[in-house]
């Protein structure tokens, strides 16, 4: 039998949270606040939307059931003394392990909801509930009799958590648009837009509006009349790990069991379930361990018609017919990723510009009517060393002589034309960023790599000399003069893992209705994977190294030595079609002059220069400009 329908006895929500603290009064004055904020996360939670207000919190909930879609999964959800009220947005695997010691304490549970465990584990335990946790997660919860409110985000940052706090109130919500509906100030936060143009999103704890900040992963929040408090209850610090002592073998044989356990979990469902397939090695993995349990499972992978460089449905075809799955290839063309497009801007909560959004989008819009749910392997990239740059900066760290003789040659080849678009005009681009980066510390390669444009070029861009680097970023960009690979990593899963991945997967999924589940980052696994030498993830000519040799014998052959391809979108082509009659509007001398933030010669000049046959990364820079643009027209003008 299927590990998958084992327990249908069971149910898991996946939906969007949102809720106002009072500070002076009762919290009944911020019903209908609260009432809007939860109709902006329709597609979170399209099932159900209900508000409820106790004393001073007014709590609300959007639903999307994954088991068990009867009506008793529904919140908000209180406890049977009526003193405790939660809402809950996530997945918490091994709440089945703790029913026999609440049912010893006394607890009678009136559904099979993870929801109602995760209320009495915090009922006994308090804060530390979250550390019996396995899973991902965003809740609150109020006790009405010590008027106090609790809040806590996953370790990983897979479900985000936005909060304000005024002179009268404390406001949640899932998204930073459910915020904006709550009685605040809407301000730009022009730190915010700084770091946004450098890097294509917000890092945490920061977002585009002043005032409004994003709880940091593995971070808690208690709220009461006297204020808020935060603490962090996990941290994935390195120097808090133990170096593990494995040799190769024993850490393949440990790291296959231990993913292997995190898949098992993650195929509970009532609803259809799937996996993404891409053709790359994490989907393949993450696809052959669930086709173990899953009789018949369903793959899906997209190609992309106009752009055969970045197509991979002949590596997931291959993976596809080794595990015998009910495959399903999804044609995209350029029309679909328009459409998408579109339905981003329209949806947008915050700035956020990794293109590779647009084909995730679409990639969710036509994998829901198959399936509710789907894995995926987004993670292994950050633990594994999976990128281009982590070769870089493998080559920076160990090749400090070469490294001088790379740097003298910038200034010549900083001239070659450069592009996205065009494969060898993007070697010649990586090159010139190498050359560029082996100048630097470990620390100043680190953000350069991390950016699509530089801070010199960003304060070109914009109209007020006050516009600054905001210290909060700082953290993610020191390193230690004895720094390793294991290092970058870190940095890689605190800023661009939470930042980036999981907030693209967690925006596009949602948007429509569709549950992503993440296996390698079981924080499990993850502080396993994080304990390993980092020589066992990357070498001089291999990335992913562990992992790949762990699967070696249960993937085709082809998968192996070949050029990693990402979700790339043709924006250098938009920029000269597409995109025209937005720039027209949304960055004409009219608009901009009236705004106030930039300076219209120096975006009418990025315009040329992506439009010329070496436009490096100024469509990127674009696409950043017209999603803000359109956010603020909508939200701040």
């Amino acid at each position: 039998m299927s590990e998958n329908v084992l327990f249908l006895d069971t149910f898991f929500i996946m939906c969007g949270i949102s809720g106002i603290y009072s500070f002076v009064d009762t919290a009944e004055s911020y019903r209908p606040y609260v009432e809007k904020s939860i109709q902006t996360l329709y597609n979170r939670g399209p099932e159900v939307q209900s508000t409820h207000v106790v004393g001073s919190a007014a709590l609300a909930h959007a639903r999307l059931a994954i088991l068990d879609t009867s009506s008793a999964g529904n919140q908000p959800f209180t406890d049977a003394s009526g003193r405790y009220t939660i809402v809950y947005n996530g997945e918490f695997y091994n709440y089945r392990d703790y029913y026999a010691e609440l049912r010893a304490d006394g607890v009678q549970f009136t559904s099979t909801a993870d929801t109602e465990v995760l209320l009495y584990l915090y009922i006994k335990y308090g804060k530390h509930c979250v550390d019996k946790i396995n899973g991902f997660f965003a809740f609150a919860i109020y006790d009405s009799q010590e008027n106090t409110l609790f809040l806590a985000r996953d370790r990983m940052g897979i479900k985000p958590l936005y909060f304000v706090k005024t002179a009268d109130f404390f406001g949640f919500s899932s998204e930073l648009k459910g915020i904006l509906e709550l009685p605040i100030e809407r301000k730009l936060n022009k730190d915010a837009l700084f770091a946004y143009l450098q890097f294509m999103y917000v890092p945490a704890p920061m977002t585009m509006v002043e005032g409004v900040e994003k709880l940091e992963p593995g971070m808690s929040l208690f709220v009461t009349t006297n204020g808020v408090e935060k603490e962090q209850y996990f941290s994935l610090e390195q120097n808090s790990l133990e170096q593990s002592t494995l040799s190769y073998e024993e850490a393949q044989t440990q790291l296959i069991e231990q993913l292997t356990a995190s898949v098992q979990k993650r195929l509970i469902s009532d609803v259809p379930l799937g996996t993404f397939l891409s053709g790359g090695i994490d989907s393949s993995v993450i696809s052959t361990i669930a086709s173990r349990y899953v009789d018949n499972l369903q793959t899906f992978s997209i190609g992309f018609k106009d752009n055969p460089f970045i197509d991979e449905t002949y590596y997931a075809q291959l993976v596809a017919k080794k595990i015998r799955s009910q495959h399903t290839e999804i044609q995209i063309d350029n029309a679909k990723l328009e459409d998408s497009l579109f339905e981003i801007l329209n949806n947008i909560d915050e700035p956020f510009a990794d293109s590779s959004s647009i084909a995730v989008h679409v990639l969710c819009k036509y994998v829901k009517p198959h399936v509710t749910v789907a894995l995926s392997g987004d993670g292994a990239d950050e633990l594994f060393a999976g990128y281009h740059k982590h070769l870089a900066h493998y080559n920076q760290m160990k090749h400090k002589t070469l490294n001088a003789i790379v740097a003298t040659t910038y200034p010549l080849v900083k001239h070659l034309p450069q592009s996205r678009s065009n494969a060898v005009f993007n070697v010649f681009r990586k090159v010139v960023k190498y050359a560029d980066g082996a100048r630097l510390t470990t620390s100043e390669a680190y953000r350069k790599w991390c950016s699509f444009a530089s801070e010199q070029n960003v304060r070109c861009l914009l109209h007020d000399k006050n516009f600054s680097e905001n210290d909060l970023l700082a953290k993610y960009f020191t390193f230690g003069e004895h720094a390793d690979m294991n290092d970058i990593l870190l940095a890689d899963q605190k800023l661009v893992l939470a930042n980036d991945m999981l907030t693209k997967v967690d925006r596009m999924s949602m948007d429509n209705s569709l549950e992503v589940r993440t296996p390698f980052l079981d924080h499990t696994f993850v502080q396993f994977v994080n304990s390993l030498p980092a020589e066992y993830k990357i070498n001089g000519t291999m990335k992913k190294r562990i992992l790949q040799d762990a699967f070696r014998n249960d993937l085709p052959e082809e998968l192996y030595n070949r050029p990693k391809k990402g979700f790339e979108v043709p924006l250098f082509e938009w920029c000269k079609t597409t995109l025209v009659d937005m720039q027209d509007t949304l960055l004409s001398k009219q608009f901009i002059e009236g705004q106030g933030l930039f300076k219209y010669d120096a975006i009418g000049n990025l315009i040329n220069t992506a439009k010329s046959s070496s436009p490096n990364d100024s469509p990127a820079q674009i696409w950043a400009l017209l999603v803000f643009q359109s956010w603020w027209k909508r939200y701040l003008s």
